[in-house]
């Protein structure tokens, strides 16, 4: 689980709100940062091979369905960035699906 801006959020909501998506595969990447004091959330999404051969309006359509989904399933808005696919690192046995960068000390 991560505390974002007060908000308790468990990496599997956002995990049954892209597999509720069509056009993206379950592999996923939660990059928390902080900047100016605020918290913020970049989740990365492998999207399916047919969408890197269509036009960017297809992609933008995308992006901005996922946010809402999203934004829908945990309450914040988060900025979505869509990646080639097997581009997010795969691992044997428990994935790794959270980048925690913020300094919390």
């Amino acid at each position: 689980m991560l505390i974002i801006r007060g908000v308790n959020v468990f990496p599997s909501q956002i995990e049954s709100a892209l597999l509720e998506m069509g056009g993206t595969t379950p592999h996923y990447l939660l990059i928390v940062d902080r900047v100016n004091n605020l918290d913020t959330l970049e989740v990365q999404v492998e999207v399916e091979e047919r969408f890197f051969s269509d036009e960017i309006r297809e992609l933008e359509n995308l992006t901005g369905k996922i946010a809402y989904m999203i934004q829908q399933a945990i309450g914040l808005a988060v900025k979505v960035k869509l990646v080639e696919p097997k581009s997010i690192e795969r691992s044997m046995g428990k994935t790794k699906h959270v980048i925690d960068k913020r300094n919390l000390n």
